[in-house]
């Protein structure tokens, strides 16, 4: 998919670009919840799995190009390509290229976590075949427990801690490395939410009393707006449907439009408080 026309949020432009689709088991996306639940919602293939896009947020102000997450990129092997169904095309160099940019233009991207599926597009190969940032001006906001969790990954995420993700990065000096909740650029702030990782964040755009959340991991897919529906996924599942009560609460209060990085069918809408109110 390459880059539609922009949202309009008070002197913002928002963008969606793809990084390409691809697919995961249902059961690990959906946990305790059972199939005949949830494969009405997401119809599952031969392999049990489901659909998931990767909707990366371009935020041109009147001051910078911000980019929030970074999807799968070029360097999967071919069994994990097979794994995941993975179709890259067209790309995320390409779609920002349809929205009128270079990778040079983008002045500061936003992590929600260190997941190779939200980062992995950060570092490819150029040229003469050696690795090379993608953003090569741009600084790279990451959580410090994110950060240390990809430094020092437990058995059960080392396989989505890539360390060619990010190390060159990082010996480069392109992260910026925030603790806890923080105003990273004028109108962008990260919250740390936890759930999904220990130190994954949300981030919130706004301006002029209009509020976009990408939500990132912490939820998933539409469906997982359920209370009590939580991701096998999510290393902290208790913690994740607790946040997630309080999240939505003020989602709802505040009539805050939601982004969602993997959902295919309706990725923008609102939580009414009973149900979601998709946007087009």
């Amino acid at each position: 998919m390459i880059a539609a026309a922009p949202r309009q949020l008070g002197r913002f432009q928002l963008y969606c670009l793809s990084d390409g689709r691809f697919r995961m088991d249902g059961g690990a996306v959906f946990g305790v919840v059972p199939r005949v639940l949830w494969e009405k919602l997401k119809v599952p293939d031969a392999h049990n799995r489901i659909p998931m896009a990767t909707n990366c947020m371009l935020v041109r102000t009147p001051d910078a190009n911000i980019l929030v997450e970074a999807g799968i990129g070029p360097k999967l092997s071919d069994k994990e390509r097979d794994n995941f169904a993975f179709d890259r095309e067209p790309g995320l160099p390409a779609a920002l290229s349809a929205a009128g940019l270079r990778p040079e233009d983008i002045d500061l991207v936003v992590l929600s976590h260190l997941h190779f599926d939200h980062c992995g597009a950060l570092v490819a190969p150029g040229q003469d075949g050696e690795l090379a940032a993608l953003f090569p001006r741009a600084k790279h906001v990451v959580q410090a427990r994110e950060l240390e969790a990809w430094r020092h990954p437990d058995p059960r995420s080392r396989p989505s801690y890539k360390p060619e993700n990010l190390g060159l990065l990082e010996r480069a000096g392109r992260l910026l490395v925030v603790d806890g909740d923080q105003q990273v650029a004028p109108g962008i702030q990260v919250r740390v939410t936890g759930g999904h990782t220990a130190g994954h964040q949300a981030v919130y755009v706004r301006d002029q009393e209009q509020t976009v959340v990408f939500t990132g991991d912490f939820l998933l897919v539409r469906a997982l707006l359920k209370s009590n529906w939580v991701s096998a996924l999510d290393l902290f599942p208790l913690e994740a449907m607790q946040r997630k009560a309080t999240f939505l609460e003020e989602a709802a209060r505040e009539r805050q439009l939601l982004w969602f990085y993997h959902e295919t069918d309706q990725m923008l809408g609102y939580w009414t408080g009973e149900g979601f109110e998709p946007v087009n």
